[in-house]
């Protein structure tokens, strides 16, 4: 099982849209489907063609017009942010999070076992479009803003390129415009992908720009701090199971003479199989469950208070209050790129930009704000690198796909890679400001 302290982060199972945004990474090939193994294992050095690449489903989903504020967007763009969203899912669906093709890939006629969507196809449009318009609107602030690419962004766009075509292209005999035709949709040429790249690092050089005026409050930059046990027993679980859990949880509750006592309890539980993961973990705004996150701030906690809460999405957890801790430089600028992602989050569900499809009927239904979670950034290199994309949270995590049992880790708070951001309090861009902490 992948730790608490990791999942808990709004739940970022799903990872980043891209490994990284530079000319490594952003213009590796795909995986390609031929049968054997999963998407994420499958190699084809020299495929034929975009099927070849991505299996037969994904060609429908192509070249569809999208308009952002008025304006019809390139369908390449919109290819190339669909193509990335079904790279990701897939990566998942061959971890068995959602149902996955004989090639690996994520099913899209599979139906979907929510109420929200019909089809796992109707789920990757949502997921897909929301990270298109994300881009959109980080875009249409950069020009507002005057915020371009530095020279030295613009030089990494040249080297991605003449990568492909020094190292790509002489394996595999294809010219530049059928080798990203392949890979990276129909209609793809150079000069088209060129803008959609330099569209992609704008809307990276808007985050860190945001991020470095951002002006933190004193409530940002020190966060409660919280040593938690979790019996797992999620919403899906039968009655009997969550007793179980619940008396599990108020035994070892019972059982603490003080907080320290918790810890050593939780560490044995956990070897035994009753506890699934425990640990002291730093609670910023906006990145944890919201039953998780509403225990933390309650008014009047105080250092070596225990409780026992009910979250949905994991089960019981026993919590204790350790005080407020400092935040790192790094989860600092995690604060920042929350505050972002939910202002995106904001202006999507409200409907602030006309963003949409000639194929209207094909798209997804609006998705409230407490339904999602905008998962926005990873880091490569100390670099920011946007990937904003919208997933339910009720598929972010499947009860039995994340065990790993037998396997201890450290009780310390872990970080998941990628940066994500949940429900929290938005706050208004002209806010901000140099900043101070």
């Amino acid at each position: 099982m992948k730790r608490f302290a990791t999942m808990i982060l709004a739940m970022t199972l799903i990872a980043s849209l891209f490994t990284g945004c530079d000319n490594r990474t952003i213009a590796e090939e795909p995986s390609s489907g031929n049968g054997t193994g999963t998407a994420a294992t499958q190699t084809n050095a020299n495929p034929a063609s975009f099927d070849e690449v991505y299996g037969p489903q994904l060609k429908a989903y192509m070249n569809r017009q999208y308009y952002f504020d008025g304006n019809p967007v390139m369908k390449q763009e919109s290819n190339f942010y669909f193509i990335a969203s079904f790279r990701d899912l897939s990566s998942y669906a061959s971890n068995g999070y959602y149902p996955a093709t004989s090639l690996g890939f994520i099913d899209l006629s599979a139906s979907y076992s929510g109420e929200e969507f019909n089809t796992y196809g109707e789920f990757f449009v949502m997921y897909s479009e929301k990270s298109f318009e994300s881009t959109c609107i980080l875009c249409q602030r950069a020009e507002k803003e005057g915020v371009t690419l530095d020279d030295e962004t613009r030089q990494s766009v040249d080297d991605m390129m003449e990568d492909i075509r020094t190292n790509k292209l002489p394996s595999t005999g294809k010219t530049m415009d059928d080798y990203l035709q392949t890979y990276y949709g129909p209609g793809m040429d150079e000069a088209t992908f060129r803008t959609i790249i330099e569209r992609y690092y704008l809307a990276d050089v808007y985050s860190k720009k945001y991020c470095a005026d951002y002006q933190f409050t004193e409530e940002e930059t020190s966060v409660p701090y919280l040593r938690y046990a979790l019996f797992y027993a999620d919403q899906n679980a039968d009655q009997a199971t969550k007793d179980a859990a619940l008396e599990s949880a108020q035994q070892m509750k019972d059982a603490c003479k003080t907080i320290d006592d918790m810890t050593p309890l939780a560490e044995a539980a956990r070897e035994s199989g009753l506890v699934r993961d425990q640990g002291d973990i730093e609670v910023p705004k906006g990145r944890m469950v919201p039953k998780f996150e509403e225990w933390a701030y309650g008014e009047g906690r105080t250092e070596g208070e225990l409780d026992i809460i009910y979250a949905p999405e994991y089960g019981y957890f026993l919590v204790g209050y350790l005080g407020r801790k400092a935040l790192s430089d790094e989860d600092l600028q995690q604060v920042a790129l929350t505050t972002l992602s939910n202002e995106l989050l904001e202006e999507i569900n409200s409907n602030v930009h006309d963003f949409h499809a000639d194929e209207a009927a094909a798209a997804a239904e609006p998705m409230q704000t407490n339904n999602v979670i905008v998962i926005v950034f990873v880091s490569l290199a100390g670099v920011a690198i946007l990937a904003a994309i919208i997933v339910l949270i009720n598929h972010v995590m499947k009860s039995g796909k994340e065990e790993n049992s037998g396997k201890k880790t450290s009780g310390n708070s872990g970080k998941s890679g990628s940066k994500s951001s949940g429900k929290s309090q938005s706050k208004n861009g002209n806010n901000k400001k140099k900043n101070k902490r």
